[in-house]
């Protein structure tokens, strides 16, 4: 049996202050996983509607290079920047998910939207350490 804390009562509610902090249902393991991937994704979808309002024209008075390159528009840029970024973008969404699984063990009480933003952050930290050390370039 578990020992109650104390009883909080104010303005008529009556209920215990353990009941605010521990997770009502740690049945679900999958729950944090889908809030993980949606710290991750929700972002990048945000960026992506963002991407589509640039403009899609090269600047005015862009001179190109022998080989006809040189003068991409301002959308056309950006989204290859976030095409070279998705390898770094799956590796922090596959740890961050591997850390919210291990905090799901770990942590049984702890609700599912704490476990997935410290899994976020972990996992996100974790990816830009392991691609440091592998790329050899400095983290700043």
């Amino acid at each position: 049996m578990r020992r109650r804390i104390e009883e909080v009562s104010g303005g008529g509610w009556n209920r215990r202050l353990e009941d605010d902090l521990l997770d009502p249902d740690p049945g679900a393991p999958w729950l944090p996983l889908l809030y993980t991937a949606g710290c991750y994704l929700l972002p990048a979808v945000v960026i992506f509607v963002w991407l589509l309002t640039l403009d899609g024209a090269p600047p005015a008075g862009c001179v190109t290079d022998i080989s006809g390159g040189g003068c991409d528009s301002p959308r056309a840029r950006a989204f290859g920047a976030m095409v070279a970024g998705i390898p770094r973008f799956g590796l922090a969404l596959v740890s961050s998910l591997v850390v919210a699984t291990l905090l799901r063990r770990v942590g049984t009480t702890w609700k599912p939207t704490t476990v997935a933003l410290a899994a976020a952050v972990v996992g996100g930290g974790l990816s830009t350490v392991l691609i440091s050390a592998v790329t050899g370039q400095p983290i700043g």
